[in-house]
């Protein structure tokens, strides 16, 4: 065994979460709805952005985000109060428009989705998605903010920003 496969080799507790991302990734692909005894994961995680006025639990997105990096050797993001506002400002750009908005210059990074009802479907897009999975695992990014917005009007229903800062 090389030294940097000895580095890379998951430990029970990687294992475990890996399994429950795949499960909760299966169960999205099924259509079965998603609720913390089928899939493990937090509420925040799978609750539902599909109505006026709801919110997302940008603690629990910051967890699983966090979780991920680390799976991939990155530093952990601190959550960052002007970068959730400007997520915000971008998602409700974004489900208005129907058009992705532009990665603010002084941004590390941004991912959009559209069309999941909640936060473990979008992460499971992204992780699924090597360009997405990439930027999420930054290495010079330190901060994050994130914004959910849903727009009854909108084709894709809810819409969703993660911004990354250094």
């Amino acid at each position: 065994m090389t030294t940097a496969s000895a580095r890379t080799r998951p430990t029970a507790a990687i294992g475990s979460m890996l399994a429950l991302m795949c499960l909760a990734g299966l169960a999205g692909c099924t259509g079965a709805p998603m609720t913390t005894a089928s899939t493990g994961l937090a509420p925040g995680l799978v609750a539902e952005i599909n109505s006026p006025g709801a919110q997302m639990d940008r603690q629990s997105a910051l967890s699983i985000v966090n979780q991920y990096r680390a799976l991939r050797g990155a530093a952990p993001l601190a959550a960052d109060p002007s970068l959730d506002a400007q997520a915000q400002a971008l998602a409700t750009q974004y489900a208005s428009s129907g058009n992705a908005p532009s990665r603010p210059a002084d941004a590390a990074a941004l991912r959009l989705s559209a069309g999941y009802s909640n936060f473990a479907d979008t992460f499971s897009g992204w992780r699924n998605s090597p360009a997405d999975a990439d930027v999420m695992a930054q290495g010079d990014a330190r901060r994050v903010g994130f914004a959910a917005v849903y727009d009854p009007s909108s084709a894709y229903g809810t819409h969703w920003v993660m911004l990354m800062g250094r």
